[in-house]
């Protein structure tokens, strides 16, 4: 049962380039990861006053964006690493909010008579007798 191989038509250099910028979001998001290190490192603040625990609050967001791009920054490299591995596509594509291929293929791959004699019945049941149905305000009395 193994791996699917999906083939997303990358170039060698194209794998190449996808690796080099993988690198990149690694080396860009990692002072973001390191506010904190950089901000209590010295040991200069208490961390159980009101400002340290003010300085640990607002350092957070910066970790949270920081291992947000590093971890985008390691799966492009998987992809570039690894680009016929159905699972690292998935995963990329999940993680960048796009619509794996599973998905796309599938839906072109829909018998579209099915769904044309769905929408059939459908269009019949709605073309019974319908009763008619009384203004809302026509009740009120004024």
């Amino acid at each position: 049962m193994g791996e699917e191989q999906v083939d997303i038509g990358d170039t060698p250099s194209g794998r190449i380039q996808g690796t080099i910028f993988g690198l990149f979001l690694l080396a860009f998001g990692m002072p973001f990861t390191l506010v904190p290190l950089l901000i209590f490192g010295d040991g200069s603040m208490d961390i159980a006053s009101f400002a340290g625990l003010f300085m640990v609050c607002f350092t957070l967001p910066f970790v949270g964006a920081g291992l947000f791009v590093q971890f985008i920054g390691f799966s492009i490299i998987r992809v570039g690493l690894n680009p016929h591995s159905k699972k690292n596509t998935d995963r990329l594509s999940k993680v960048l909010g796009q619509q794996p291929h599973d998905d796309h293929e599938e839906y072109w791959r829909t018998d579209r008579s099915v769904v044309a004699d769905e929408l059939d019945e459908v269009d019949k049941a709605d073309e019974g007798p319908s009763k008619q149905v009384e203004n809302f305000w026509d009740t009120v009395e004024s």
